[in-house]
């Protein structure tokens, strides 16, 4: 499995979407805002980045295993 074009596409979505959320901050800035950010946007951001750490982790596993399947096939 790879998953380096579906990892660039994460990471550009949320890095896209934390410039959005930057951005709206600058004329959003009410207790609905901060209720937003507490409740919806930070745990989303938080997850996005914890998947992203997965699919690195996932990443390194496979390639070891694509490796030890190699090497074992010779």
């Amino acid at each position: 499995m790879r998953f380096g074009a579906s990892r660039s596409q994460l990471y550009d979505a949320q890095k896209s979407a934390r410039g959005r959320w930057d951005a709206l901050g600058e004329v959003w800035s009410d207790s609905a805002a901060r209720d937003f950010q507490e409740q919806i946007w930070q745990p989303l951001d938080d997850h996005v980045s914890e998947l992203l750490k997965a699919i690195d982790a996932l990443t390194v596993v496979f390639t070891q295993v694509r490796q030890d399947c190699e090497f074992g096939s010779h």
